[in-house]
């Protein structure tokens, strides 16, 4: 009963759901004009591991990175060679506003609930767009991650970051982000795919430990980038399987 009452509940709070459970095709037409969102903070964050419970800690950090400009790289090569028109656009006041309750608070692992479509229809006809490529943060918990979630890692780690102990291990990058393909039609957006970022790492190869685990100074982790952007785009890619282009 109690299950009932709680589904009935977001039902109410969210409305129906465009579900995708499983990703499906996205036909477009040559020349269709895709939008390419970023809604990414530039920061990573640092989990420190260590057997004695006081010296563990969590560190977020803002870098230099344009996060935009990563995205991009990571779509517009292949958006032109399907004869789509990437647009790179900036999200919109009220999608940053409310993009930790639509994305990192709950989820759309199952599709879009009716309040974020109508945002996304909104946001797309100011540019006339057909589809949208969104980079967003995600959590590493299972109604984002599913069966991916990362174990020993916390359920609060969100975007990009990596991981120290105490042994001379590189570090691991983690990577809880999603790239969500968003078609548009006069009736709502739909999510047609959706590629959770866990099962894609990385290790930071070139790391040297700092004086001061806590203190890693910007140059050092502006190391990161190219990893990250490697990462990103393996990730992209495969949300652009699922565009189908017609004439």
């Amino acid at each position: 009963m109690t299950k009932v009452v709680f589904a009935a509940c977001l039902l109410l709070a969210y409305g129906p759901l465009a579900l995708a459970k499983d990703p499906t095709q996205l036909l477009l037409h040559k020349g269709a004009r895709v939008g390419v969102v970023n809604m990414m903070d530039p920061e990573v964050t640092h989990f420190h591991t260590s057997k004695v419970l006081a010296q563990s800690f969590f560190k977020t950090q803002l870098v230099n990175w344009q996060v935009d400009s990563m995205l991009s790289d990571a779509v517009t090569q292949r958006l032109t060679q399907l004869e789509l028109v990437p647009v790179a656009m900036g999200a919109s006041d009220a999608l940053m506003r409310n993009r930790d309750d639509y994305f990192v608070n709950n989820s759309v692992a199952k599709g879009l609930p009716r309040d974020v479509s109508r945002e996304f229809v909104r946001f797309a006809a100011s540019e006339h767009l057909d589809a949208l490529i969104v980079l967003a943060p995600g959590l590493n918990n299972s109604s984002q991650a599913g069966g991916g979630v990362r174990r020993g890692l916390p359920d609060y780690l969100r975007g990009w970051g990596f991981i120290t102990g105490d042994t001379s291990e590189k570090p691991a990058l983690f990577n809880m982000t999603q790239v969500l393909l968003i078609g548009i039609a006069p009736d709502g957006a739909m999510l047609h795919a959706r590629e959770w970022g866990g099962p894609y790492t990385d290790e930071w190869s070139d790391y040297v430990a700092p004086d001061n685990p806590k203190q890693i100074p910007q140059e050092q982790l502006d190391r990161l980038q190219p990893p990250f952007g490697r990462i990103l785009a393996r990730q992209a890619n495969r949300v652009m399987d699922w565009i189908t282009v017609g004439p």
